[in-house]
């Protein structure tokens, strides 16, 4: 995202994002203003392209066309930063290689001066010869000093853009893999986590997965506000955090649905964490932003699937996927497992 604006653009830009924003059915969160902020600051061509077609159609943008548009348009580009920041770290080391290389050639020649100056004196020359020496010598001296010092000074140089891309390079990828929200991990980081557990994720032998989802959320969205369904989120995501251990990966798949997968873990293992986190929720008083009232109980549904051959990530999304639709039909805030489907809890 583009920074560059002075304070006056900057803020006839977020009259605009609020402009646009407020016009959509989706929801005031980063993802939404990110999409919004980049058309109206004429940074991301092909995003505002996107957008003018679907103003023109004046269908308001929904939370999905929202994920959606930003899968498109911001993700790449996060991916595109992160392959020039490695592009420029590589071309760093070339030029440093380069730089080096050329002073060990210096360094070389000036070894030959010394060994031919040596020969020259073994002759007992005349004093005039022997000055001229000297000069020659001190003449390489002081430029191999000085392009050594020219050396120091741009391997510094280059240290310290090192260091700067670096530290944009690990921003860049955290911010792929991490949902900005809760701080969790968000699809994409939740696949690679299981990928370096299990080598891949075609196969997860023993492993249990909870899929998670926030009962109602879209009632506690239309009562209070986007704000404070950002809250409630944040907090079902230390939940989470407060229940999970070893290692165990927790993400935020998207909206309210939240997942975790559990290595080596029986399925009465994963349904005694699955219980502890439905009843830990459940307990909890959220106070509302900038007042004494709190909101009413906030439950989740929970559904459990356990691989007990190699199922892959896919097919156990799919059982956890079933055992939750079976934990919402029995009336919300309970526990259904792909074995049983029989829901527990409440």
């Amino acid at each position: 995202m583009g920074h560059d604006q002075n304070r006056e653009r900057s803020a006839e830009i977020f009259r605009l994002v609020v402009g646009f924003m407020g016009r959509q059915q989706a929801g005031f969160y980063p993802e939404s203003y990110r999409l919004w902020y980049e058309h109206a600051a004429g940074i991301n061509p092909a995003l505002s392209r996107a957008l003018d077609e679907r103003l023109a159609s004046a269908a308001p943008l929904t939370d999905a066309d929202v994920r959606q548009l930003h899968l498109q348009h911001i993700v790449p580009q996060e991916r595109d930063a992160i392959e020039r920041a490695q592009a420029r770290l590589v071309a760093l080391m070339r030029e440093a290689s380069v730089a080096i290389s050329q002073t060990g050639v210096h360094a070389a020649q000036f070894g030959e001066t010394l060994s031919e100056s040596s020969q020259r004196l073994r002759s007992l020359p005349a004093l005039e010869t022997v000055q001229a020496i000297v000069a020659e010598v001190l003449t390489e001296t002081q430029r191999i000093c000085a392009e050594n010092r020219s050396l120091a000074q741009q391997l510094n140089v280059s240290a310290q853009e090192v260091v700067t891309l670096t530290h944009h390079l690990e921003r860049a990828q955290a911010d792929a893999i991490n949902d900005p929200l809760t701080g969790l991990l968000n699809r994409r980081g939740f696949e690679q986590a299981i990928g370096k557990v299990f080598e891949s994720t075609t196969q997860l032998p023993g492993a249990s997965l909870l899929l998670a989802d926030l009962d109602q959320f879209k009632q506690i969205n239309d009562s209070h506000g986007h704000l404070v369904g950002d809250q409630v989120l944040r907090a079902f995501a230390q939940v989470l955090r407060s229940r999970i251990k070893g290692a165990d990966i927790a993400a935020r798949l998207g909206g309210d649905e939240f997942a975790v997968l559990m290595p080596d873990t029986i399925l009465a293992g994963a349904m005694a964490v699955a219980e502890q986190i439905r009843s830990k929720l459940l307990q909890g008083r959220l106070r509302l932003l900038d007042r004494e009232e709190t909101v009413g109980s906030i439950t989740v549904s929970i559904g459990v699937a356990h691989s007990e051959a190699a199922s892959s990530l896919d097919q156990l999304l799919q059982s956890a996927d079933a055992a939750l639709y079976a934990a919402k039909n029995a009336g919300r805030n309970c526990i259904s497992s792909n074995a049983t489907r029989q829901p527990v809890g409440r």
